[in-house]
């Protein structure tokens, strides 16, 4: 038995599709390819099927990924209870977190970071990878949501607030053309992704803009902020991304609104190992310190009155 074919089987399972599981495998393509080839020739069964569309799991396929999770939570088990007691402010802590917020606060102070734990190597994840993890894939989650995983521990950090905001070309353009903003003939992007933020933006452009004319979507933020910032449309974003830049304003009458809490949690297991305790604190420091960005200068006015 070959473990690494199941982890290559495990990716596509997740992914759907031959190049993101390679991304999240850190490998070609085409490697991924030759191990589902050989993996289904020596199982002797069909896993996928494909179509440009991407990979349809079998039911043959189903039921392998069905044991290979099972055999994954119990090993993950078993290495959790033994990272649990592992005191040493040494080795990797794998931090899943959505790269506008690694961007606008995480980065920006890793390198105090690293003076405090030199020790400590940080790996950080996109959280559209998704990676699990109730199976030790990752060391701690930090993700805007109102419905935290109730399988995981930690605690609420801040609020997000979300406005409506557009290039100020646009703005001015639809002022001289006589468009209200939210009537008809108003051009919006739409933020389209599997994630609580992206839901409440939609509603919220539903609310305030039904008749909007959509000419892009986007299933990224960055892409929904460079998409807004490059006077494509109106759209609602975070004020933490869009306050701070110089080519956006906020549009209208539109008051902001608290969309989803940004959680950070970890697995029950890990809570007491001592180099995922010591950045967990360091990551609520920059939060409590800087909260302030995270609800935009409206709200957090309102909130100090």
């Amino acid at each position: 038995m070959d473990w690494d074919d199941y982890k290559y089987f495990s990716a596509l399972a997740a992914t759907r599709s031959v190049r993101a599981a390679a991304e999240q495998l850190g490998v070609n393509p085409s490697t991924v390819s030759r191990r589902l080839e050989h993996f289904e020739q020596r199982l002797g069964v069909q896993l996928f099927t494909r179509s440009q569309r991407g990979l349809t799991i079998t039911p043959e396929g189903a039921e392998v990924i069905a044991r290979v999770n099972e055999i994954a939570a119990d090993l993950g088990n078993i290495e959790g209870k033994l990272v649990g007691q592992d005191q040493r402010l040494s080795g990797l802590v794998r931090v899943v977190i959505p790269e506008v917020i690694a961007l606008s606060l995480l980065v920006k102070e890793l390198s105090r970071f690293q003076d405090l734990y030199p020790d400590i190597e940080i790996s950080m994840v996109p959280g559209h990878q998704r990676p699990d993890i109730n199976i030790r894939e990752a060391d701690v989650l930090i993700e805007p949501t109102d419905h935290p995983d109730e399988h995981l521990v930690g605690r609420a950090l801040s609020p997000i607030a979300i406005a409506a905001y557009g290039s100020q070309e646009l703005i001015d353009r639809e002022a001289n053309e006589g468009v209200r903003l939210g009537g008809e003939g108003n051009i919006w992007v739409e933020y389209l992704a599997d994630s609580e933020m992206s839901r409440a933006s939609r509603r919220l452009r539903v609310a305030h803009a039904p008749d909007a004319l959509i000419f892009v979507r986007n299933h990224s933020l960055l892409l929904q902020l460079e998409s807004v910032r490059q006077g494509l449309g109106y759209g609602f974003l975070p004020c933490i991304l869009a306050e701070s830049d110089p080519n956006l304003s906020r549009v209208g009458d539109i008051p902001p609104v608290l969309g989803p809490s940004m959680w950070m949690l970890t697995h029950p297991d890990l809570r007491n190992t001592k180099r995922v305790k010591v950045f967990m604190d360091f990551v609520r420091d920059i939060f409590e310190r800087r909260s302030h960005e995270l609800l935009g200068a409206e709200l957090n006015s309102a909130s100090l009155g």
